[in-house]
């Protein structure tokens, strides 16, 4: 299992950091996807299911797991081939700032050959996107005139 944590310090209140893990718009554009799907119920409510969809083939079958709003939200889910992955995001008051610590952990497909791609060539890189992602949310948050969009969608092969 693979394991990293981000923390960033935001010009933002907690709610409004909050609100990029509630809001289906703010979470397609910073995780960098194509879509939300099939939502069950507000994605601030344990208990609540959905379908993140990932370029491609991949699809997330999450569900949030913890709420205690503005200050928690986790999330997990089950891709194909047994990729799974779970996310805490606990956000705080700080000096007039408000920090943000998101925690990830997460498997990967086909086992031992899984494990040893993760260690050789995953895990080694310094979370690139995974911070580019977070800086995206940073700047949705912080940036009133920035329209949510899903990224994610405009890499999928034209027809």
């Amino acid at each position: 299992m693979g394991r990293y944590r981000i923390t960033r310090r935001l010009r933002a209140t907690p709610e409004q950091v909050f609100r990029a893990f509630t809001d289906p718009a703010l979470i397609v554009d910073w995780m960098d996807a194509s879509a939300l799907r099939d939502a069950t119920g507000p994605l601030d409510t344990p208990g609540t299911r959905y379908t993140l969809v990932i370029y491609g083939p991949w699809r997330f079958r999450s569900e949030v797991v913890r709420v205690e709003a503005p200050n928690l939200h986790e999330v997990a889910g089950r891709g194909r081939l047994g990729a799974s992955y779970r996310m805490v995001a606990t956000i705080a008051q700080r000096d007039g700032e408000t920090s943000l610590d998101l925690l990830t952990e997460y498997t990967v497909p086909f086992g031992p050959l899984g494990r040893w791609i993760d260690r050789r060539w995953i895990d080694r890189e310094p979370r690139a996107i995974a911070n580019r992602e977070v800086d995206r949310l940073v700047a949705l948050v912080s940036d009133s005139s920035i329209v949510p969009v899903p990224r994610g969608a405009s890499r999928a092969p034209t027809r």
